[in-house]
């Protein structure tokens, strides 16, 4: 979630809540003053009325209901109760043939020394249609005042968090590997002023580190190749000369793998440091069934020396977009782990599909230390020939174009997916 999207949320459920409580505590206090001002008017009314009774007694009658106004009744009462009621009642008005709101007092009354139940009523209709009009204006202005403190909030939000997006737009772009240094939008925010020089002092740091490692990286990269090139050299025109006694011939031969370890340790470092480095930046479409039959035309020796089946089940169509290289130095280094740790007269399957691509064989080694198998120089059997680096160059590749890499040993069989999705 956005920052501003955060905040404009708080600010949002913090108005709802208000009006939530608002509009309810506004309707019930209108109803409140609307009752108390009804309760005035009928007690007056009841002691203008009692005043006339005690002066005019000529139309009372004991024996009915006597209707001496709208709105107002007295009936006699076998006995005296001095407390007078209000309340509120829902009655049928006869002209308008609808039941309406009443507010309604009941009060007792003496009168030649004979007690008389004095009602009193007042029609709440109009009271509870204004009501109703309080409340729906008031609760308008406030959902009006709310949308409009909301959108001027978030004008105003966009326009101060403007400069930082700009710098986290540059900031996605930027390359480590760039000439150019990283250039930022002013702002005449202060914090933002600040963060945009202290990014741009770290990311010309990094650029100046990143250059002069590349440049470490390659020149001792060649330097180590050139001795390693010349003794490797002398080891084969050693090996040509005569005579040469079986002692000697196993420490020639001794030093000519060591030579060929040391390079292919050299150039798996290299290719390490490169990787992290993300040099490979140029991308194309690779399709992986073509891909995989050209690696098992050149591992096809290393498989008929160990009698090791291939099957393949790749589906047409499948590419990836990735460096070609670096697709193919992935491919090859599992493609090559299967041969190299199965077992004579073993097999070997490779299954693909549009989401994945998994690499299994059959071997006598007990499954693999999964905390382990993707460390560098960490080696899983007794191969003296392995340097430890093939799996940890596949994993390197596949995080850096975020496939997923999983493991695990099922039916006497190692398999390696490589989930693209």
């Amino acid at each position: 979630m956005k920052l501003l999207d955060k905040s404009l949320r708080l600010y949002l459920l913090y108005s709802v809540i208000v009006l939530i409580i608002a509009i309810p505590m506004l309707y019930f206090a209108v109803q409140r003053a609307v009752k108390e001002d009804a309760d005035e008017s009928l007690a007056f009314r009841k002691n203008e009325l009692e005043a006339r009774l005690k002066t005019d007694e000529s139309f009372l009658s004991e024996s009915d209901l006597r209707v001496l106004a709208t709105g107002i009744a007295i009936a006699p009462l076998p006995s005296f109760f001095p407390h007078d009621s209000i309340y509120d009642s829902r009655q049928y008005d006869s002209a308008s043939q609808e039941i309406l709101p009443y507010r309604v007092m009941e009060s007792n009354v003496v009168i030649n020394a004979k007690p008389y139940r004095l009602t009193l009523k007042d029609s709440l209709v109009d009271t509870e249609d204004l009501i109703g009009s309080i409340v729906k204006t008031a609760a308008l202005i406030l959902l009006c005042i709310v949308a409009g403190l909301y959108l001027i909030n978030r004008y105003i939000s966009k326009q101060t968090w403007k400069p930082f997006y700009g710098t986290l737009e540059k900031l996605n772009s930027f390359r480590v590997d760039d000439s150019e240094p990283i250039q930022l939008p002013p702002s005449n925010v202060s914090e933002f002023a600040d963060l945009n020089k202290a990014i741009e002092n770290l990311t010309s740091t990094n650029q100046r580190v990143y250059q002069s490692q590349k440049e470490f990286t390659e020149n001792a990269s060649h330097e180590m190749q050139t001795p390693l090139a010349v003794l490797q050299g002398k080891i084969d025109l050693l090996m040509q000369t005569s005579p040469l006694t079986e002692e000697q011939s196993e420490l020639i031969g001794g030093l000519a793998n060591a030579g060929r370890r040391m390079s292919r340790l050299n150039k798996s470092l290299l290719l390490l440091t490169k990787i992290e480095n993300n040099q490979f930046a140029e991308t194309e479409n690779i399709p992986v069934k073509e891909t995989i039959d050209k690696l098992m035309e050149q591992y096809r020796c290393q498989a008929e020396q160990k009698n090791i089946a291939i099957q393949t089940s790749l589906v047409n169509g499948v590419a990836l977009h990735a460096n070609k290289s670096l697709v193919e130095i992935m491919f090859a280094n599992f493609l090559s782990n299967a041969i190299k740790h199965n077992c004579p007269n073993g097999t070997a399957h490779i299954n693909g599909n549009m989401d994945k691509i998994s690499f299994s064989n059959t071997s006598h080694s007990a499954q693999l230390n999964t905390d382990r198998m993707f460390q560098r120089f960490q080696k899983q059997t007794n191969d003296t020939g392995s340097i430890g680096l093939g799996l940890q160059i596949a994993k390197k590749i596949a995080d850096h174009y975020h496939y997923r890499v999983d493991y695990f040993f099922q039916d006497s069989r190692h398999v390696f997916t490589i989930a693209f999705k």
